[in-house]
């Protein structure tokens, strides 16, 4: 056993997997909702700069879904900010 520090290798692929499941394997449906949990998990709020990584590690991996996920994330923090003052108790 040796303790070392993970190296990089250029067959090294961390998306073409993932990027398969969501393109071959999973139906509309399937990558409907993988979209809309991943979209409401960062909306949780997951905020600048790991937001972008986030949307980044997304269309890495499949550049339709990455795009749906960031546009359902921008659009619902758009349109469910409270209005200012509102909320206050």
């Amino acid at each position: 056993m040796v303790r070392s520090a993970s190296t990089l290798h250029a067959e090294d692929d961390d998306f073409g997997q993932p990027g398969i499941l969501v393109r071959e394997v999973f139906n509309d449906a399937q990558r409907e909702a993988l979209v809309d949990q991943v979209a409401g998990s960062l909306l949780g709020g997951v905020r600048s700069p790991v937001l972008e990584c986030a949307f980044d590690y997304w269309k890495n991996a499949d550049a339709n879904v990455g795009r749906r996920i960031e546009e359902k994330v921008r659009t619902s923090t758009v349109t469910t900010k409270p209005a200012e003052g509102m909320g206050e108790g």
